[in-house]
């Protein structure tokens, strides 16, 4: 008698291991499948540059020489080409930069927006956002940290990754400057 009580808790016990296995398939095979579509959805994913706006001479500051001084300086203030170095206290009188906000799109995964948004504080217009999606699905351990996968995926000539890009350049790619 117990040794049929002991067989049929070993079925048990590896019916429940397949059940959990495949559970596990499905919802990862289901956060793969709804990131792809997310990813490849038009108008999502990218940069989105909605208005550019000339900044007058008072929006910029001299680039510092000294190197501890360089080293603080948030680099994505710099425009055409690191010539111009918008001063970002003044700038951020008249504008807001939101920098790498997440956005739940699915607890599957779970999947997030990641946006980045530059709005004029005068009338409330977004002049441009970057927007990039991270599945944090770990593929390899669950164990380990979970890196996520992201989109857009690759990286430019530079070797940025383009998940990153499009945030790094917000500003430079919605100002420039009248003088």
């Amino acid at each position: 008698m117990k040794y049929l009580q002991r067989i049929n808790h070993i079925r048990i016990a590896i019916v429940l291991i397949i059940i959990t296995s495949l559970s596990a398939c499905v919802s990862q095979w289901h956060s793969e499948h709804l990131f792809d579509k997310y990813c490849n959805e038009e108008g999502r994913v990218g940069q989105f540059i909605y208005e550019r706006v000339a900044l007058g001479e008072e929006f910029f500051r001299p680039i510092p020489t000294d190197e501890a001084e360089l080293l603080r300086i948030d680099y994505r203030f710099y425009i055409n080409d690191k010539k111009l170095l918008i001063d970002k206290e003044y700038f951020q009188k008249y504008y807001t930069f939101n920098n790498r906000e997440r956005k739940v799109l699915s607890s599957t995964g779970p999947i997030y927006s990641v946006e980045t948004t530059v709005v004029r504080k005068s009338d409330g217009k977004v002049l441009s956002k970057a927007v990039s999606l991270i599945n944090m699905l770990d593929k390899t351990s669950k164990h380990f940290a979970v890196e996520g996968v992201t989109c857009p995926t690759g990286r430019d000539i530079e070797g940025f990754s383009l998940f990153n890009k499009n945030h790094r350049n917000l500003i430079e790619k919605t100002f420039f400057s009248k003088i």
